[in-house]
């Protein structure tokens, strides 16, 4: 049975709270150095061990067991690895929020060697995993300071500690599956990592209801919406989308209800400092693309209400920080994607709202020819640094957004065609994300952008080579990233492409009578089974504003 976190989490309950049992096993004096110092189990695999490899730590290697250390040897120096040391352990056990941090990498943080001296030992590996890996894979396209110090908040918030080891430990059960793409219910929770990452998750939806109760308040919000990002991830490892887009809905919720919120003497009970706003707009930009696409529904319903005001952000000067430059876009992006929420993602624009659509077009398209030289001059730049694939994510995004907003009043769909070298340009940015190499283990270091960008390609360029290369580059970019790893998705979109194509002439070409959108999908997830949802272009409403409907059903 999956977790469903219900309206501020107010439908899980249980009966009574988990026994903690310790674990008992016998004391192995015959692995690794590195291991040692560690204070972890060692799988003792030779030369080197596996639990090192995994971890993505340098194994010192093993201690002759015949040789004797005198008082004059020198310890093993194959890798230095600092020890424990009290100074650096929390003065005491309370959740404590810190509300500005200071400017320091992830790695400065937290030393390898270290994990928190409150938790238990078999947190350990799950506490290494989510500093090792989940925060950085996050924070490289998530943007804004925060994820990047996320580890603070995991020593000092329980809340955020319980979801992201739960978040771990799904990951590494997900793994253990025979099938880590496409995991089901049952083996992941007959595992012993499985298990406790559900133990974890109730435990940190319990004491995100406990927050709420208390009001609402700085560091509520922001414990709630970091908490409400891992609960997210950790139903999409389950393959569970429907609960996904309940949760997102949950936290677009929260936010709106912290605009909103207002103490006895009238005041803002929410204070919006710089490192709440960040984190707003990163979780806008979430839960927006996931409104784009046709797989979530409920964020459409939440933000559909929302239009921008008119402002559109400021365009910055090329010569801004990479950091600056990249947060002014992610406003930018947002106000967008309200607009295309607004316009049902070009589906159906109704009469009273045309001259507004219209006027929203127009700044919008302006605003855009002013970001192109922007981000071609920063992208030529930061040629060879790392922060050359988020701002290629940008500018494919940009000529996304131009085609859209240049095509989505034409009723035939027609007007796409004249766009066929803009499409390639967009997948032959995203061909700049297939890893050299397959990766070993699930990651989430994909851009949230990459898949409705992939998707509307699929979806609106009806040139047959340019879809199938587009199915083909999500197929790679995709493979073990936990966002968009579910094989329905994919399926989904090549049932559009065959329906489709039973239209196209002899010369090629798909008149707008068999043309479709996606409009959305229906998720079974006990049965591993989805219902995929098509209107032909040139329906129009019924009496009672339903459109007819092609249904498709996937099995995944």
């Amino acid at each position: 049975m999956s977790v469903v976190p219900g309206q501020y989490w107010s439908l899980i309950e249980r009966n009574r709270a988990p026994i903690k049992r310790r674990a008992n096993h016998s004391k192995v004096r015959t692995g690794c150095i590195t291991c040692k110092r560690r204070r972890v189990k060692c799988d003792e695999r030779k030369p080197y061990c596996g639990r090192c490899e995994k971890s993505g730590y340098v194994c010192a290697g093993y201690e002759d067991p015949n040789a004797k250390r005198g008082g004059d040897t020198p310890p093993p120096t194959t890798l230095d690895i600092p020890k424990r040391s009290n100074t650096l352990r929390p003065k005491s056990l309370q959740p404590r929020i810190i509300d500005t941090f200071p400017e320091l990498e992830v790695d400065q943080l937290m030393p390898p060697s270290l994990t928190p001296a409150y938790l238990h030992e078999r947190d350990a590996p799950f506490f290494e995993r989510f500093r090792a890996q989940i925060c950085i894979d996050i924070s490289t396209w998530c943007g804004g300071d925060y994820w990047k110090r996320i580890l603070c908040e995991v020593m000092h918030d329980d809340c955020v500690r319980y979801a992201a080891l739960a978040l771990a430990a799904m990951l590494q059960a997900a793994e253990q599956c025979p099938d880590p793409t496409n995991p089901s219910q049952s083996a992941l929770t007959q595992c012993r990592e499985g298990r406790i990452a559900l133990q974890y998750y109730m435990t940190a939806i319990s004491l995100c209801r406990k927050q709420l109760a208390g009001g609402i308040s700085n560091a509520v919000i922001r414990s709630n919406l970091t908490t409400t990002f891992f609960f997210s991830m950790i139903e999409i490892l389950q393959g569970n989308m429907a609960t996904v887009d309940q949760i997102m809905v949950n936290g677009a919720l929260l936010v709106r209800d912290a605009i909103k919120a207002r103490a006895p003497n009238g005041r803002p009970t929410v204070v919006w400092d710089q490192q709440l706003i960040t984190m707003k707009g990163g979780f806008d930009k979430l839960t927006i693309m996931w409104g784009l696409s046709p797989f979530f529904h409920g964020q459409r319903e939440v933000y559909t209400a929302s239009t921008p005001d008119g402002e559109y952000s400021q365009v910055p000067d090329k010569y801004e920080s990479v950091s600056f430059i990249r947060n002014c876009w992610t406003v930018f992006q947002n106000d967008v994607g309200l607009f295309l929420l607004s316009v049902r993602c070009g589906k159906y624009v109704t009469p009273e709202y045309m001259e507004t659509a219209i006027e929203h077009k127009s700044k919008f398209l302006a605003k855009l020819r002013q970001w192109m030289p922007v981000l071609d001059a920063v992208l030529e730049r930061q040629q060879n640094t790392p922060e050359y694939y988020p701002l290629s994510i940008m500018k494919a995004s940009a000529v996304a957004f131009t085609i859209f907003l240049s095509c989505f009043l034409d009723r035939s769909d027609v007007a796409y065609d004249l766009h066929l070298p803009s499409f390639l340009e967009i997948i032959q940015i995203c061909q700049r994300f297939i890893p050299k190499k397959p990766p070993t283990h699930l990651k989430f270091s994909l851009d949230i952008d990459i898949f409705p960008l992939v998707s509307f390609t699929i979806t609106k360029c009806r040139d047959q080579k340019t879809r199938q290369l587009a199915l083909k580059t999500f197929r790679e970019v995709t493979y073990r990233q936990v966002f968009w790893n579910n094989e329905g998705m994919l399926k989904s979109l090549q049932a559009l492409v065959d329906l489709e194509q039973r239209g196209r002439d002899k010369r090629g070409f798909i008149p707008s009578s068999s043309r479709y959108f996606f409009v959305g999908s229906e998720w079974d997830f006990e049965r591993r089974q989805m219902m995929a949802m098509f209107v032909a272009v040139t329906s129009v409403p019924t009496e009672s504003g339903d459109m007819p409907t092609v249904r498709v059903p996937i099995t995944f």
